[in-house]
């Protein structure tokens, strides 16, 4: 019988350690590469391969306005808008409309800004802003950055947004001292909205929100998509969302858990409506409950319907308007 040479035997666990540590290093450098690649294809207007590259993909892009078929708001939209913009605090031109009310009796000092969500553009929040145009408010409709024809490379889901939000805030507010402002976003732009009216630099001109189909945060929401894709358990690809948000603190300058509307809620000082389609796959329902838990100071109300993603049940966004139009007033 050969015996074995206890040297051979010494470097064997070695050497095993080694290939455990050079596969570890393998699979810590695949999830960091896939993390920065999400993160490209999310947040990158210019990327080959983002979403706004593919924004006709059905999976990955959503048209609100399809789900009305409103023609009357869209012709509306097209016709009366006033081309406005913006400069913000970190040198991009942003552009959007301005709608006078279309009534005989003009709301005084009253004004809505209807927020778009991801990969949309103003013209998607036409259903909304002509009812509120109809009921007398003055409407602002922001294209938000890398969107439409506003300046912007790369988006952030909320966080650069919001900042954005309260400067058009401010441009009604040194326009009309005495204006009272609701804002109203969908999906992106409800999280928009929730992160600016908990910001304490926000004017306090702004009395009441909307906000349809909101996420409940970034990490979360990218959880939830990411898995959805790849037909994988939520679990699976947390280590990705993780490193992607990591990545992105590097690249943009903030993570995944600096985006939380459901935790701006608990600082929010005025009344708020949430809306939710329960039939939603790209945002989930349950995060409203949870937000109106969060709400336990302050005014809010709900409405849910059976629709699809940033559906408000009633064709138009008529009841969003009737239930805010007295915290305005």
């Amino acid at each position: 019988m050969t015996q074995q040479d206890p040297t051979h035997r010494s470097r064997a666990p070695r050497i095993a350690a080694i290939a455990a540590s050079a596969g570890a290093a393998v699979a810590v450098g695949t999830i960091a590469g896939i993390g920065a690649a999400l993160c490209s294809i999310v947040f990158d207007t210019e990327y080959p391969n983002s979403t706004f590259a593919h924004k006709r993909n059905d999976r990955l892009h959503h048209d609100p306005l399809a789900q009305y078929h409103d023609k009357a708001a869209s012709t509306w939209f097209g016709e009366s808008g006033q081309p406005v913009s913006l400069r913000t605090h970190d040198g991009l031109m942003l552009h959007g409309w301005r709608f006078d009310p279309d009534t005989a009796r003009p709301a005084a000092h009253c004004y809505a800004i209807c927020m778009h969500g991801y990969t949309g553009e103003p013209m998607e929040m036409a259903p909304w802003a002509y009812h509120y145009a109809r009921r007398g408010f003055t409407v602002l409709v922001p294209a938000q950055r890398g969107h439409g024809d506003s300046e912007g490379r790369f988006v952030t889901m909320g966080y650069m947004e919001h900042r954005d939000l309260m400067q058009w805030v401010n441009a009604i507010v040194a326009h009309d001292p005495q204006a009272r402002i609701l804002l109203d976003g969908n999906s992106m732009g409800a999280a928009t909205v929730l992160l600016a009216c908990a910001d304490p630099r926000l004017a306090p001109n702004v009395v009441a929100a909307v906000a349809n189909s909101a996420y409940a945060s970034l990490a979360s929401q990218l959880e939830m998509t990411v898995a959805s894709l790849l037909h994988a358990p939520a679990w699976t690809v947390k280590p990705v969302v993780a490193c992607a948000s990591l990545w992105n603190k590097l690249r943009l300058g903030f993570s995944f858990t600096d985006v939380s509307p459901l935790n701006a809620v608990r600082h929010m000082r005025i009344p708020v409506l949430f809306t939710h389609g329960m039939d939603d796959t790209i945002v989930s329902p349950h995060v409203r409950p949870h937000a109106v838990r969060g709400m336990r100071q302050q005014r809010c109300d709900t409405a849910r319907s059976a629709g699809r993603h940033t559906h408000r049940g009633i064709r138009g966004g008529a009841g969003p308007v009737l239930e805010c139009r007295r915290f305005v007033h």
